[in-house]
């Protein structure tokens, strides 16, 4: 019954935590994996969804 909510904070959970660790990166390496600070929130939403 609550699995689809669980499911869905568990992959706000893991972006948000995943936001805050790029953004801590400096902006050399945020080119080297192919994004730019100002684009963390849609290289985060271009990721495949977990378990895909």
């Amino acid at each position: 019954m609550f699995e689809p909510i669980k499911s869905r904070l568990r992959r706000w959970h893991l972006r948000n935590i995943t936001r805050r660790k790029l953004s801590l990166l400096d902006d050399r390496l945020l080119t080297d994996i192919g994004t730019k600070r100002s684009g963390i929130a849609d290289f985060i939403a271009a990721q495949p969804e977990e378990g895909c």
